[in-house]
């Protein structure tokens, strides 16, 4: 009978001893698994932060070598050789879609300065080629009106180009100095007023604007590009822009490069 009660008794606790061992071995298994589960997302997080990234790196390193492209093109241009400056604009504007898709706001925000700066200059290029051309243009007309004469009688090309010529010495005498935003004005003679060499000035002006506008050889658009690349100084000042906005897309391509390589770093 005793022996019959103890085994009674130990059934129960056999029990009990199973479960606490079931339930211990639960606990374990699903501290195991969501240990691994953990594991895993933190694999998986950062897998995608790398993928993410490379994405990221790849889309700015296009996007700077559209900008590089349409710089050196536009050098090329300026050189002489045809480039479509137009369809480097392209090519930049979309990198840029892309790159805006992707982000971050400190590199979109850049990468947009960069692409502005790029397009200004350009435009300088653009601006420089199509001058170059109404001046060649101009220059043919005088010697084909040149060869076909058989004196030295004026042509409109020749009263084009005369004017054109009187016009420029006169722009260049007109001078800003950083010490006085006013223009400084230098005569041809000591003593002269301002109002004097204004006047000479706007009688240069009005005189090549009409020589050009007698002159069939040239184009309406193209006699305004002569007149204000005249107006000013022509070369000078576009060798002097050019210089400043090259030295401004520097300024915007390392400011692109630094927002860039901060945003590695910190996905590192």
């Amino acid at each position: 009978m005793g022996a019959m009660l103890v085994a009674a008794v130990g059934i129960p606790a056999t029990v009990l001893v199973g479960r606490w061992q079931m339930r211990a071995a639960l606990r374990s298994a699903e501290a195991t698994y969501r240990a691994a589960l953990d594991q895993a997302a933190a694999q998986t997080t950062a897998t995608h932060e790398q993928w993410r990234r490379g994405i990221r790196r790849d889309t700015w390193a296009a996007f700077l070598l559209a900008v590089e492209d349409a710089i050196s093109s536009g050098h090329s241009a300026l050189n002489g050789t045809d480039e479509d400056l137009p369809a480097l604009r392209r090519a930049m504007r979309t990198t840029l879609v892309v790159l805006e898709l992707e982000g971050p706001p400190p590199v979109v925000e850049a990468a947009n300065r960069l692409r502005l700066k790029c397009n200004d200059y350009l435009e300088l290029v653009e601006g420089d080629l199509l001058a170059s051309r109404a001046w060649h243009t101009l220059e043919r007309a005088a010697q084909e009106e040149r060869a076909n004469l058989f004196s030295n009688a004026p042509t409109p090309a020749h009263d084009a180009q005369a004017a054109l010529s009187t016009l420029v010495p006169l722009m260049r005498g007109v001078r800003h100095t950083a010490e006085r935003p006013d223009p400084v004005l230098w005569a041809p003679d000591p003593g002269t007023e301002p109002e004097a060499v204004y006047e000479r000035i706007e009688q240069a002006h009005t005189a090549a604007a009409a020589a050009l506008a007698n002159c069939p050889a040239v184009s309406d658009a193209q006699a305004r590009t002569l007149l204000h690349d005249a107006a000013h100084q022509g070369r000078f000042e576009m060798s002097q822009q050019t210089h400043d906005s090259l030295e401004f897309l520097d300024q915007a391509r390392a400011a692109f490069l630094e927002a860039a390589r901060a945003q590695l770093d910190t996905t590192r």
